[in-house]
């Protein structure tokens, strides 16, 4: 399928509910115009496809402003996710925090780099913090200009922070040479953490937090590591999240995570996010039935590589592996969203959600699928 093709289908696969609406009426059981469906942290790529920087969409307000609109009106995405992402709180205690004219931002320096330095960590108070401030005011501009569109807000996991305030290589080795102030570091991250959601919830309300925690995964911990140093805290700081908001906040974890699927099983989450290296169809299988299945179009290899009819198949077949999961299915991609991802094939992920996610019902396959000719 070529574009102009695309473009001319697309105007016969429309959403007929908002995704709120859509999202509150899947997960109480009843049929939606369509499958549930979503991007991983698509802001930079689509602000590289309207023309501007990626560093421009966290300096200037009104071209941030102008993402969140054409998202929703090009893309039906919904909502505002002010999070700390993976950085945010690091930066927040005293790390170096660097926004390139194109890419993600990165960590340039460290804070924690002895634990004799453990003072010079800054107190990450949301009211007065060179970092969390001016998320609070932004996110308060927000509110104002979109009283309609629901604000939330995100926390990394808890040694995806750790490494944002110490390097990961000392944190793997203070696995073994130091645990036990490590432990003090990754609780400090999850107290800091749960102390701005605290605020975030006090300003704005309630929402459902996302947690994204890549460094949890079994790429890089053991599983007796994972046991030790993550799980626990990321166990209290999944507690303290639906605590102070009433509702049980999402977890995405990027790479292979099959080897602790049984030990996420225990989490109080309402859903989980997959990357696109594990099978769906097997996570739905041993996750299914505790919490809603997110995922897993190959944010690289499809989105970002592929052609049109690559992303149109590849969203097929998640919504084939995926739609029967009994806690419920939200089709997104593995991962980020990749900057230099075409707009045609944004477009064709959300024809295709549209066309093969028609008449979804948590449990059952969508009629899309059913009906196809």
């Amino acid at each position: 399928m070529d574009y102009s093709e695309l473009k001319l289908r697309m105007k016969d696969a429309k959403s007929e509910m908002t995704p709120s609406e859509r999202s509150k009426r899947y997960f109480a059981g009843e049929e939606v115009d369509h499958i549930p469906y979503g991007l991983i942290s698509i802001y930079e790529a689509l602000s590289e496809i309207y023309g501007y920087t990626t560093r421009k969409i966290n300096t200037d307000f009104n071209v941030f402003a102008e993402i969140i609109e054409r998202a929703r009106d090009d893309y039906g995405l919904e909502g505002v996710n002010l999070g700390l992402r993976l950085r945010g709180m690091g930066a927040a205690m005293g790390s170096t925090l660097f926004h390139p004219e194109h890419g993600i931002d990165r960590i340039e320096e460290h804070i924690l780099q002895s634990y004799d330095d453990w003072d010079k960590l800054d107190k990450a108070d949301p009211y007065n913090n060179r970092i969390l401030t001016p998320m609070l005011e932004k996110a308060a501009k927000i509110r104002e200009k979109f009283p309609e569109i629901p604000i939330n807000t995100g926390v990394a996991g808890p040694l995806s922070t750790t490494i944002a305030i110490r390097p990961i290589e000392k944190v793997l080795r203070d696995t073994r040479k130091n645990p036990e102030r490590l432990k003090e570091l990754i609780a400090l991250a999850v107290d800091n953490s749960l102390r701005w959601v605290e605020v975030f919830t006090k300003e704005f309300g309630p929402g459902t937090v996302s947690i994204s925690d890549p460094v949890t995964c079994t790429d890089i911990l053991s599983l007796s590591q994972f046991e030790e140093f993550s799980f626990p805290e990321l166990k209290r700081l999944v507690s303290g999240l639906k605590e102070i908001t009433g509702l049980k906040p999402s977890l995405h974890i990027c790479g292979h995570t099959k080897g602790i699927w049984e030990k996420l099983k225990e989490l109080e989450i309402s859903s989980f996010s997959v990357d696109n290296c594990e099978d769906i169809a097997e996570a739905c299988e041993v996750l299914g039935g505790t919490f809603a299945i997110v995922g897993n179009v190959p944010p690289v290899d499809i989105l970002k590589n592929g052609s049109i009819d690559d992303v149109i198949e590849s969203v097929k077949e998640c919504i084939q592996k995926s739609a029967t999961s009994p806690k419920g299915y939200i089709l997104s991609s593995g991962c980020q969203v990749a900057m230099g991802t075409p707009k045609e094939n944004l477009e064709a992920y959300v024809y295709a959600a549209r066309k093969y996610g028609k008449g979804a019902k948590i449990g059952e396959m969508p009629r899309g699928i059913l009906e196809e000719d």
